[in-house]
């Protein structure tokens, strides 16, 4: 497992964009963690006020920052990089919305690797129920 302070160690993001709170298993070609949502995101203020509910992209953000851990983040990952370029989304697909007070849970797991290009399984969960689920396709840099 890997706390807040070992994954800001690991990765360039930061606040407001930094979006995994904990991984919680990290044997490669497998990450999963997760990502506290809470109503003092800066996105909340404008994205449907009163209502407020995370926007697609940022669970997509999530994901591709979790992927990052997996490569980029990880000493013991087979592949080295220094960087993590996402290419493609061929296949996301958005299921409920996610909304303060949850618990995002990230998996992600690397289904082929060709030359320098990742394609990767991912999905986003809130009590088991899937929220946003797909393949990403990243380049190690």
């Amino acid at each position: 497992m890997l706390d807040i302070k070992e994954i800001m160690k690991r990765t360039p993001h930061r606040s407001p964009i930094f979006f995994v709170d904990r991984v919680e298993t990290l044997e490669f070609p497998r990450i999963s963690g997760y990502k506290n949502v809470t109503v003092n995101e800066p996105y909340f203020r404008g994205h449907f006020p009163g209502s407020p509910i995370m926007p697609g992209v940022l669970q997509v953000e999530a994901l591709a920052q979790l992927c990052w851990l997996l490569y980029a983040g990880n000493p013991d990952a087979p592949v080295k990089a220094e960087r993590l370029e996402l290419t493609r989304l061929p296949r996301i697909k958005f299921r409920q919305p996610v909304v303060p007070g949850d618990k995002l849970c990230l998996e992600a797991e690397e289904t082929e690797r060709s030359g320098n290009s990742c394609t990767l399984k991912v999905q986003a969960t809130v009590e088991g129920k899937t929220t946003c689920e797909g393949v990403m396709v990243f380049e190690l840099k």
